[in-house]
């Protein structure tokens, strides 16, 4: 009997072992075996500043009531990226580049109710810095007829990500989807997103990547 409890006992703590590794936790012993050692401590929750090269996941709008009833709904669109490469504007950051690899990059796209064509007309042109479809019946929403915002999943993007602090005075990061263009002035070549650059319409066209001088 007290061997069957003593295996028994090994079995659970090698199950707390497991789970602590890959951050999949059930109860609090798991919690417990957690090993800090090789983590890096993080001072934010906020995205590193830098260059990500990021595969698209399931993206789609959520709406959010406005505080005045009388006023429009808001809404939220989730760009998950997967983060297949990332290069760091700070080289004190050089060192977490393997952890973030395989990761996501979570960006979201905010559409203010009152403000919706031109909201809407943003991240048309959005859409269309990278190459990807914005025309026609636009999506997004599940349960409904997917549309343009749904064909960028699985799609890759180049994303650079900056800091400001905004009117707050709180540290806030700005998400830009980087142009043929801007990626061959930060030496990132466009076969690296291993799709064609897509027009309006989503016929593919050659890319535009211009002259260095006008970069952007």
């Amino acid at each position: 009997m007290s061997d069957q409890s003593t295996l028994s006992g090994v079995n659970h703590e090698q199950d707390a072992v497991s789970a602590a590794a890959n951050f999949d936790f059930t109860n609090l012993m798991q919690l417990a075996e957690l090993d800090t050692t090789e983590l890096q401590a993080q001072m934010t929750r906020l995205a590193l500043e830098g260059i990500y090269v990021c595969e698209l996941g399931k993206v789609g709008f959520t709406a959010q009531a406005s505080n005045d009833p009388a006023k429009p709904a808001n809404f939220n669109l989730a760009l998950p990226g997967t983060i297949l490469a990332f290069a760091p504007l700070h080289k004190e950051d050089e060192p977490k580049i393997n952890g973030l690899i395989g990761q996501t990059l979570n960006e979201r796209y905010f559409l203010f109710g009152e403000n919706i064509k031109e909201a809407v007309q943003l991240l048309m042109g959005r859409y269309k810095t990278v190459g990807l479809k914005h025309k026609g019946k636009m999506g997004g929403v599940e349960g409904y007829q997917p549309g343009w915002v749904d064909e960028a999943q699985g799609k890759r993007v180049v994303v650079r990500v900056s800091g400001y602090v905004d009117k707050q005075e709180q540290p806030r990061v700005r998400f830009d989807w980087l142009s043929p263009k801007a990626m061959k002035k930060a030496n990132i070549d466009w076969e690296i997103m291993g799709r064609d650059f897509l027009d309006e319409h989503g016929k593919a066209i050659e890319v535009p990547l211009g002259d260095d001088k006008k970069a952007a």
